[in-house]
């Protein structure tokens, strides 16, 4: 056994020949022991990724030590989900991904800072993005009947980024998933001066044209006029506005923790 091997043991509390389930049992004894001590969680997470890399390779194994940490453990708590324990940060990712925040800081106080009536959110960058989700939603809803095909442009604009968020925790990239979540309140913002326009409908939209000049062309007069609920255009808007930005704001606090996580534990 090398000198690397017998030092991970010694980490670890555990003896030469020790097995994959004493490895196990050790790792998640220290684990709970440690707490909020990241440092010396690096170090028996680097050791144990260590002593179960060299086993895999002698063993001829096709397994990830992630898989085998959840395995032993069970199913990860949702601290695990948001905060994962961030080992051996590159330093070009780790400000890579600062720079990323900054943008996103800089893009999402602005969208927050303007209300629907601006009409800021339908001339950004992201909506561009979000607006073949849009039209692809009015394809795809449109299965379920006409109301849905109508409701389904806008639905999808939010349901796309919270399936990226769902994958990027699956995958426990949680810097991935705080911009996903970023994206989704991103879009209640991007639907609010629409549906601010259910009754004015002079909104431009696709074609060039607005509600105004083509009956039944408009998607939120067409859902708020089913619905009988056209007087409250703005309310609603507004309220959409409101919990968009909320969920931006959660997305900022979530990055801001991971990125001192990952401050704390960067490669050096």
């Amino acid at each position: 056994m090398g000198d690397i091997e017998s030092s991970c043991l010694a980490i670890l509390g555990l003896a030469e020949g020790a097995s994959r389930e004493e490895m196990e049992v050790a790792f998640a004894r220290l684990k709970t022991e440690l707490g909020g001590d990241w440092d010396r969680l690096k170090e028996i997470t680097w050791a144990y990724e260590t002593l179960g890399q060299s086993l895999a390779g002698r063993n001829n194994e096709e397994k990830t030590v992630p898989a085998v940490v959840l395995n032993s453990e069970g199913p990860p708590t949702l601290r695990d989900l948001l905060f994962p324990p961030q080992t051996k940060v590159n330093p070009f990712y780790f400000w890579g991904r600062c720079l990323v925040f900054l943008l996103l800081l800089i893009a999402g106080i602005r969208l927050m800072v303007h209300l629907p009536s601006s009409e800021l959110a339908g001339h950004s960058f992201f909506h561009n993005i979000s607006l073949p989700f849009h039209e692809a939603g009015h394809i795809f809803f449109r299965i379920l009947g006409d109301f849905m095909g109508v409701l389904g442009g806008s639905l999808m604009q939010v349901l796309i980024p919270v399936v990226c968020l769902v994958a990027f925790l699956k995958r426990r990239d949680a810097f991935a998933a705080s911009f996903t979540l970023w994206w989704t309140g991103q879009n209640f913002i991007d639907i609010a001066p629409y549906i601010n326009d259910a009754r004015a409908q002079q909104l431009m939209l696709i074609g060039g044209v607005t509600g105004e000049d083509v009956p039944g062309y408009h998607d939120w007069n067409n859902i708020l006029g089913r619905l009988g609920l056209l007087n409250l255009d703005h309310t609603l808007a507004n309220s959409s506005h409101l919990f968009g930005s909320l969920l931006m704001t959660a997305a900022f606090v979530w990055a801001a923790i991971i990125l001192w996580m990952q401050w704390k534990n960067r490669d050096r």
